[in-house]
Formats: structure tokens, C-alpha cells, sequence
């Protein structure tokens, strides 16, 4: 891997398959937004301006000392071309490009991914980033970056100080308990590093162990923080698009979806991505029209 330090910013050389606006902005991190030439976020405390410029892949704010850990939170060292290859070589899935080209999953901060995604249960993108936004400046510690003020995301110590009452006032609603106690079992010693090493099954088991998590959520969780690629989560769009896709749009049973899931292997949560890309760009309308006839919200 090239990477070099140069003109106050970070750059990773010759990144193929990365399109950074849809990374960004394809349902699995909400904390980035459109800013200048790229993508304003703040990951880990550490804000910054992340855009492709060229061939490479820069980042304004990042130092030589945290190129290790922006490479990781980037997936920088997989080959996602190898990935988009093999996805195009099915007929099934070959329908997904080029909308989904270029999304890459982030190997985000495992806490923050426990309370996003608590947070996204039945909740559309734009709810989910307010209420996570008015979560951090509630209770998360300033940065001042490029002239705006962000927000890191709170500790646990912080999210499990606050009241269910002060959750509900920024937005949480029914998910302000379930915030709350996931943040106190993370206090209590639940290490979710140990949930890595795992299997895909007993990881999901032990995070349905928490307060209002339920398998999409688990699989959220474990795709978008605890590198385990073959979770798929399926919410809404992904029923339809599955259903669109491998059925013909009938209705399939839980054990067919299973096994339709099984078949695209260990990237089977990156391809998921693709898949949803391609359903949210499409929209309801059009993937109806493409033979799904019976399927329900």
C-alpha cells in the first residue's frame, strides 16, 4: 500500500472501486455530509475532509501516525474490484451496477455502531443522522474543524448518565431505553471486541442479548464495525430487492432467503450494500415493476 503525507493531508495511492459520496452516503455510517470537494466526518474523535483526487484517496486532518487506522476504518487492504468482478459475472446481481460501484464498507467504532444502529430501527437515513447529531452535541466533546464545529460521539460513561427523558427529547422516542441500557452494559464489562473472533452465529446471539436488538440490527452491527462480512442484514428494501432479484418477486419463505443469502458467499455483507444501493437508487416504483408483485411493508 502507497501512502504518503503531503501538502497537509493523507493520501492513499492507486484505490480503485471507491466512490467516496456513496460510501458516505449508502446507509451504513451517518456521520459524514457533503462538504467543499468531499465528505466532512468525524471518526473516533478526529474530524476531517475525506475526497478522491484522481487516483488516490486524500484526507485533510488525518496525520502520518493515524494512516493505520484510517486505512482500516477505509478498508483500504481489500480488493474490492475482485468483489464488483465476481458480482457482475451473475446475471442476478449484474443489474446492481453501476449505481452500487464504488461502495466500500467502513470498519466503524464498534460502540457508535451499537447506538446507530439502535437508533435505526424503523427509522429512515435523514431521522437517523439528526437524532445521532443531537446526541453528540448533547453530550459529546467539541472539535473545531475547517471552521465548523463537530461533535465526537459520546462515551458510554456519557450516554449512560443521561435520563430515558433527555434521549426522548432529541428524537430517540421507544429507542431511548434501549440506548440507555446498551450503554450501561457496555460499562458493566461487555467487551463487543470479543464479538470479532466469533462466529457469525454466536455474535448475532449475543448481541440479540441486548435490550431492542434484534438480527438486522445484530447484523448491522457486525457488518458495518466487527469486520464480519457475511452478515446481511435485511430491512425493507433489501426484502424487496431479494425478492426482485432471486424470486421473481413472489414471496419466499425465510429458509429460501436464507439459502439466496448463503449462496454469495463470505462478501455475502458486502454484496448486501450493492444490493440496497441499487434498491434505494431504483426506488419502490421501478423494482416493483421489474416483477415483485407481492411482497408487504
Amino acid at each position: 500500500m502507497d501512502i504518503t503525507f503531503e501538502n497537509d493531508k493523507l493520501i492513499f495511492h492507486n484505490v480503485e472501486c471507491f466512490d467516496v459520496d456513496k460510501s458516505c452516503n449508502c446507509g451504513q455510517a451517518f456521520r459524514w455530509r457533503k462538504f467543499a470537494n468531499g465528505q466532512l466526518g468525524i471518526v473516533r474523535g478526529q474530524a476531517v475532509l475525506l475526497w478522491r483526487e484522481g487516483s488516490d484517496i486524500a484526507i485533510k486532518g488525518a496525520t502520518p501516525q493515524t494512516a493505520a487506522p484510517w486505512a482500516h476504518y477505509l478498508d483500504i487492504g481489500r480488493d474490492y474490484s475482485a468483489i464488483e468482478e465476481a458480482v457482475m459475472e451473475d446475471e442476478r446481481l449484474a443489474v446492481c451496477f453501476p449505481e452500487a460501484h464504488g461502495i466500500r464498507v467502513f470498519n466503524q467504532e464498534p460502540f457508535e455502531a451499537l447506538i446507530s444502529f439502535i437508533i435505526s430501527q424503523n427509522n429512515n437515513i435523514k431521522r437517523i443522522s439528526g437524532i445521532i447529531e443531537r446526541l453528540c452535541a448533547l453530550c459529546g466533546d467539541p472539535v473545531e474543524f475547517m471552521g465548523e464545529r463537530l461533535y465526537a460521539f459520546p462515551s458510554p460513561e456519557k450516554i449512560a448518565g443521561l435520563s430515558v427523558g433527555q434521549l426522548e427529547q432529541i428524537g430517540a422516542g421507544y429507542r431511548a431505553p434501549f440506548i440507555k441500557a446498551a450503554a450501561e452494559r457496555i460499562l458493566d464489562g461487555f467487551d463487543l471486541e470479543t464479538l470479532r473472533d466469533m462466529s457469525l452465529e454466536e455474535a448475532r446471539t449475543e448481541l440479540k442479548g441486548f435490550l431492542g436488538i434484534g438480527p438486522k440490527v445484530a447484523d448491522c452491527i457486525l457488518l458495518f464495525s466487527l469486520q464480519h462480512s457475511d452478515a446481511f442484514p435485511v430491512d425493507v428494501w433489501i426484502d424487496r430487492a431479494m425478492k426482485a432479484l432471486f424470486f421473481d418477486g413472489n414471496k419466499a419463505k425465510k429458509a429460501e432467503l436464507y439459502e439466496a443469502v448463503s449462496s454469495l458467499g463470505e462478501y455475502s455483507g458486502i454484496i448486501q450494500q450493492y444490493i440496497f444501493q441499487y434498491a434505494r437508487t431504483l426506488g419502490r416504483e421501478k423494482l416493483e415493476s421489474k416483477g415483485e408483485k407481492n411482497y408487504s411493508t
